[in-house]
């Protein structure tokens, strides 16, 4: 597996100029990388055209202490070490996947298949995301000068790419055929996977928030709380009001990192490789539950909600 750098690269050349250049703009935005961000962004709700990423550019080149909206200022008032962590990915990019797959596997079986193609971008809030588990992004503005960062940032996304067996991807969708109980299963599954993602990412401890603010310390602190709404959220779509459930207002990464380590901590890799390797969550949430009762400092599910959704 190999690090696509066109889209920094197209970017840097842009940047390193005093005037915006259209020429190199359009060799920058035909990247894939580039289309591929575009595309993420709008399914993400921030909607984002070609002319909008045009316009913030020429702007940031116009207005000398201007701030875009996609952070671009930053790299270019960081070119220097934008080039040099560049240089860096075309000498040691094996290493780096290297480095980045032996993170997962510290996390889960060797039996994981994990063989994508991986694209450097900039642009926009998260670290990274994944297309259709063929296609890793990573965003090259949460590791600047960090090269640690981008290996962990890396493994993140990686364990995103995982193959899955076909027959285990059909058992899954068996359980996404009610309207009710397929919103809520959804919910408890990108749990899981971004919870085990994080656990890999950083490790049992949080040593350092990460870069995007999806996880930090301060979420952790305030867990309990997190999972509160979790049940207030499962209790909703289990009685059909929906128009009470407000899935942007839940900290997934919080309880989904809360679990995992919690999981990891008492039973090891085990039970979290029964999700990794065949998405069956049921027994990681019964073993947290199970905690619960034994540490009560831990956040709690509400067994009624989860019952109902596992039967």
């Amino acid at each position: 597996m190999a690090l696509n750098i066109d889209f920094v690269t197209a970017l840097v050349k842009l940047l390193d100029k005093n005037y915006f250049n259209e020429k190199t703009f359009n060799i920058f935005i035909s990247t894939k990388a580039a289309k591929a961000f575009i595309e993420h962004e709008n399914i993400m709700g921030r909607r984002v055209s070609i002319r909008d990423i045009r316009e913030e550019l020429k702007r940031l080149f116009k207005y000398q202490y201007y701030e875009d909206r996609f952070n671009f200022y930053i790299l270019k008032n960081n070119l220097e070490s934008l080039k040099r962590d560049i240089d860096y990915i075309q000498n040691n990019g094996e290493e780096i996947v290297k480095d980045a797959l032996n993170r997962i596997y510290k996390m889960v079986s060797e039996n994981v298949e994990i063989i994508t193609n991986i694209y450097l971008y900039a642009g926009g809030p998260d670290g990274g995301f994944t297309v259709s588990r063929k296609e890793v992004y990573i965003n090259i503005l949460n590791f600047l000068g960090n090269r640690e960062e981008l290996i962990k940032l890396l493994s993140h996304e990686l364990y995103h790419s995982r193959k899955i067996p076909l027959i285990y991807k059909a058992r899954f969708n068996t359980r996404l055929v009610f309207a009710r109980k397929r919103y809520a299963y959804g919910i408890l599954a990108r749990i899981i996977e971004e919870g085990i993602a994080c656990l890999i990412q950083h490790g049992p401890i949080l040593f350092k928030d990460d870069v995007s603010g999806s996880l930090t310390r301060r979420n952790l602190s305030l867990s309990k709380s997190h999972f509160k709404m979790l049940n207030e959220t499962l209790e909703n779509i289990k009685f059909g009001n929906f128009h009470k459930v407000k899935i942007n207002s839940l900290n997934i990464y919080a309880i989904g990192y809360t679990i995992a380590v919690t999981i990891y901590n008492h039973k090891g890799t085990n039970l979290l490789d029964q999700w990794t390797l065949t998405l069956n969550f049921k027994n990681i949430i019964k073993e947290y539950m199970e905690l619960c009762k034994s540490n009560k400092g831990l956040p709690k599910i509400d067994g009624g909600a989860i019952n109902w959704i596992l039967q």
